[in-house]
């Protein structure tokens, strides 16, 4: 591989993203195109919905399901299929290296692809033309323990593996609506302060983001959907370059920016 790959934080949104592209798909597509496929061995998918006990899982078998893990969606939703291939040996390789980075990681041979991994995928990659592991974040954890985590992917990057994070920027469900005219009050002070966190490389506020930011608790009652950004802030190095896409806000309540850590 010829050189160190980005790592992608990605808003996913709701699940209707999948047949409602909005902003966030075109984004996506053109970030798939821009990528140098020749240096990424496969990809290192990390989910706000896949939550393990403790230690963290591999995704290790060679078909993955597409799995539609939300429900009250329209039947099209269901219908939609992202036939992603994974590799049990590359999944062997990450455990290792991970392993070597003070990381212990199980493996799990039955799990497919949650909404939050092949929602976004089906725009970035949407042949599914490059292996998929599907990476679980362990449970509990907060944003310190996030960064830590991120940063023992790190290694990673220099071995053809593509990090990709996916969660939320905001994500109260308590206040989402369909008026495409509104957006919550906290939004621009919570996404601001993320943005200046961001790229000033600031690990201590990231990590202390539940007292530090504006609006934090309105803007993520839950860590879940947060962490995977300050997973890949700790992945990240100090200096190298930041791209915001920014897709606006949908359904009043879910802030849709997303970053690249690193050259593309």
């Amino acid at each position: 591989m010829s050189s160190k790959l980005p790592v992608v934080f990605i808003t996913h949104g709701s699940p209707m993203l999948a047949v409602e592209p909005g902003k966030t798909g075109p984004l996506l597509t053109k970030l798939g195109q821009e990528l140098n496929k020749q240096d990424i061995k496969a990809v290192l998918m990390i989910s706000a919905h896949w939550l393990t006990r403790h230690s963290p899982m591999l995704t290790a078998s060679v078909e993955l399901e597409t799995i539609h893990d939300f429900g009250g969606f329209p039947n099209t939703l269901y219908q939609l299929q992202y036939p992603a291939k994974g590799s049990p040996d590359i999944a062997k390789e990450i455990q290792q290296q991970l392993q070597q980075s003070g990381l212990s990681v199980g493996i799990d041979k039955q799990r497919g692809l949650d909404h939050g991994a092949w929602v976004p995928l089906q725009y970035l990659f949407p042949k599914a033309d490059i292996p998929i592991i599907e990476l679980s974040m362990p449970w509990p954890m907060d944003a310190a323990g996030a960064i830590k985590f991120g940063t023992a992917l790190k290694t990673l990057r220099d071995n053809g593996i593509l990090i990709i994070t996916s969660g939320s920027m905001t994500h109260n469900l308590y206040d989402v609506g369909y008026d495409n005219g509104i957006e919550a009050n906290y939004i621009k002070p919570f996404v601001n302060w993320v943005e200046n966190t961001v790229k000033s490389h600031d690990l201590t506020a990231m990590a202390n983001y539940r007292t530090l930011a504006p609006y934090a608790a309105q803007a993520h009652p839950t860590d879940d959907h947060f962490l995977p950004l300050a997973i890949a802030l700790g992945c990240s190095d100090e200096g190298e370059k930041i791209t915001e896409l920014d897709a606006g806000v949908t359904y009043q309540a879910l802030a849709m920016n997303n970053y690249v850590f690193g050259q593309y």
